[in-house]
C-alpha cells in the first residue's frame, strides 16, 4: 500500500482536475459513497455528522445527503465562519434544496444543539478538517472536538482524524479519537506515530476513481508493506532441488554472557528454510552451543576451516550476544574488508561501528544494519526523541550516504535502501523481549542466502517475524523468541500458498 503525504494528495487532485478534467465535485462524490460502504446499517442508523468549510467538509456533506437517502436519521452541522470551498457550497446547497437543516456552530451558544445530538445519535462522523491543516486547533474548533471525543458515540473521520498532522508525527494541539477512519487513495504519512491508533482507530484506505497512474506519477515509493507484497516475493520450492540449493548462512555470535543470541540467531535461520547453517563463535562456549544446535554446524573462529567457511558463505550474520569489544570490531573488519556475499549487521556488530562507519563506506560488500533507535541513535549522534520523529528521513539519508539497506526496529520497522521505503505492518508490544532481534537477523540471513534479492529478503523477513507474533499474540500473554522460531516454517508455508 502506498503511503503518501498532503503534496502528493494535492498534485493528484490537480492533475485529475486539470489535465484528466475529472470534475473534483465527482471525486468528492466518489469519496463519500466509498465512507457509506463502510458503514454497518446493522448497528448505526442515526449520525451526527460535523463539517468543516473545505472540500473535507464537502465530503461530509456529501455523506450527509445519501444516508438521507437511505431514510437515515441525520443531524448536520458547520464549524466557524470561513467562506466555503466551491465543492462544499456545492454540496451545502443541495441538502439547503432538499430541505436538510444545516445548523452552523461560531461560538460556544452553538454547542448546545451539537450535544444533544451527540447524545441521540449512534455515530459520529468527523469531517472538519482534511490533510492541508497545519495550525493549531483552538477556539470553537477544539471546543467541537474534545464534544465529539467526550460522547459515547462511535466516531468515523473522514481522510484524516481533524487535528491529526499528515505530514509528520503528532497533532496540531487536539485530534478527534477516532474508532475508524476512512482515508483515500494512499496511506497517510501521519499515520505512522506510534500514537496514531489512538486517533485513527481501524484505517480502511478506498480509491475514489483515480487511475493508478496518476498515483505513480508524483509518488515518492514509501509503502505499508501488505501480505499481498510478501506472497508476491516468495517462491514455492521446486521438488528437485537440495540443500545446497536454499544457501550456505553463517551466523557469528554469542560469547560467555550472551550464549543465547548465537542460539537464536542460529536456530532462526534454520527454521526460515536455510539449506546449511553454521555458527561460528568463541572457542569457550562451543562445546554449549553444539549441545544446543541439532541441524545447524559450529565451530571457534580459531578453527582453521573459519575462513572456507566465511568464503563459501552465500550470506552472513554478525553480532548478536558478541559483545561490544575488540574482537567484535576485529570480526566486522575482518569481513567488511573482502569481498562476497551480503552481510547483515545486528547488536554489537553496529555497536562497534560507532567512531568506525568508514568500515561500511569501503566495504564492497552488500550490507543490511538491523539497528534498534538506541543503535541507531548511537550510530547517527541523533537523540532517540528527534530520531523517532523523523525516522524515515534519517533511515534514507543513511542508507544513501553509506550505500546500505537499513532496517530500523520499533512499530512499524522502516526498511530503506535509500531509494524506497517499506513500513512493515506487522508484530506487536507482546513480542518485546529479549531475543526477538536476534531472531529477525538470522531470518535474514536465511532468506539472502536461499537467494532472495536482500532488499526484498530484508522486506519479507520483517512481515514474516511480526506475523509469526501476530498469529501467536491472539491465544498468548507474550510471545518469546523460541515461540517465533517455532512458528516461523508454518507461516512461511502458509504465504507461499
Amino acid at each position: 500500500m502506498k503511503i503518501g503525504n498532503s503534496e502528493l494528495i494535492r498534485n493528484i487532485d490537480n492533475y485529475c482536475i486539470n489535465d484528466l478534467g475529472i470534475p473534483s465535485i465527482v471525486l468528492m462524490e466518489n469519496a463519500a459513497l466509498k465512507v457509506i460502504k463502510n458503514i454497518d446499517f446493522q448497528k448505526f442508523k442515526s449520525f451526527t455528522i460535523v463539517c468543516g468549510t473545505g472540500n473535507n467538509g464537502g465530503d461530509g456533506l456529501a455523506v450527509a445527503r445519501q444516508l438521507f437517502s437511505m431514510n437515515m436519521k441525520i443531524d448536520v452541522f458547520i464549524v466557524g465562519n470561513h467562506s466555503m470551498s466551491k465543492d462544499c457550497f456545492a454540496n451545502y446547497n443541495i441538502l439547503k434544496n432538499i430541505g436538510i437543516d444545516i445548523k452552523h456552530i461560531i461560538t460556544s451558544e452553538d454547542m448546545i444543539n451539537l450535544r444533544e445530538a451527540l447524545l441521540e445519535n449512534d455515530m459520529a462522523i468527523d469531517a472538519i478538517f482534511g490533510v492541508g491543516l497545519t495550525r493549531k486547533i483552538e477556539g470553537i474548533y477544539e471546543e467541537v472536538i474534545k464534544s465529539i471525543n467526550k460522547s459515547n458515540s462511535y466516531i468515523m473521520a473522514i481522510d484524516i482524524p481533524s487535528g491529526m498532522k499528515c505530514d509528520s508525527f503528532g497533532i496540531l494541539g487536539t485530534s478527534i479519537e477516532a474508532n475508524k477512519t476512512i482515508s483515500f487513495e494512499v496511506y497517510k504519512k501521519g499515520f505512522l506515530d506510534y500514537e496514531g491508533e489512538k486517533y485513527t482507530g481501524t484505517i480502511i484506505v478506498e480509491k475514489i476513481g483515480v487511475p493508478e497512474y496518476v498515483v505513480n506519477k508524483f509518488h515518492h515509493k514509501e509503502y505499508l508493506t501488505e501480505i499481498g507484497d510478501v506472497k508476491n516475493i516468495i517462491k514455492k520450492r521446486n521438488k528437485c532441488a537440495h540443500k545446497g540449493d536454499f544457501g550456505r548462512i553463517t551466523i557469528m555470535a554469542g560469547s560467555e554472557n550472551f550464549t543465547g543470541a548465537a542460539y537464536i540467531s542460529t536456530e532462526a535461520a534454520v527454521r526460515s528454510g536455510a539449506g546449511l547453517v553454521t555458527l561460528c563463535t568463541k572457542k569457550s562456549i562451543l562445546d554449549i552451543l553444539k549441545s544446543k544446535l541439532v541441524e545447524a554446524m559450529s565451530m571457534s573462529y580459531e578453527d582453521i576451516a573459519f575462513e572456507g567457511v566465511i568464503s563459501n558463505s552465500d550470506s552472513i550474520a554478525i553480532g548478536p550476544g558478541m559483545g561490544n569489544n575488540e574482537l567484535t570490531l576485529k570480526c566486522v573488519k575482518n569481513i567488511l574488508s573482502k569481498n562476497g556475499c551480503p552481510v547483515v549487521l545486528d547488536a554489537d556488530a553496529l555497536n562497534v561501528l560507532k567512531g568506525n562507519l568508514e568500515l561500511l563506506k569501503n566495504s564492497k560488500r552488500k550490507i543490511i544494519i538491523t539497528p534498534h533507535m538506541g543503535e541507531m541513535s548511537r550510530l547517527t549522534g541523533v537523540d532517540v526523541e528527534s530520531l523517532i520523529e523523523n525516522r524515515i528521513g534519517i533511515a534514507v539519508n543513511f542508507a544513501k550516504e553509506y550505500k546500505v539497506i537499513v532496517l530500523l526496529k520499533g512499530y512499524n520497522t522502516i526498511i530503506t535502501d535509500g531509494n524506497e521505503v517499506y513500513v512493515n505492518s506487522t508484530g506487536n508490544s507482546k513480542m518485546a523481549s529479549g531475543g526477538m532481534g536476534d531472531t529477525l537477523t538470522g531470518i535474514i540471513a536465511s532468506f539472502i542466502g536461499q537467494g532472495y534479492e536482500p532488499f526484498k529478503a530484508t522486506i519479507v523477513s520483517a512481515y514474516i517475524h511480526g506475523y509469526c507474533g501476530d498469529i501467536l499474540s491472539k491465544e498468548m500473554f507474550c510471545v518469546n523468541a523460541s515461540h517465533v522460531i517455532e512458528k516461523i516454517p508454518y507461516v512461511v508455508e502458509y504465504l507461499v500458498k
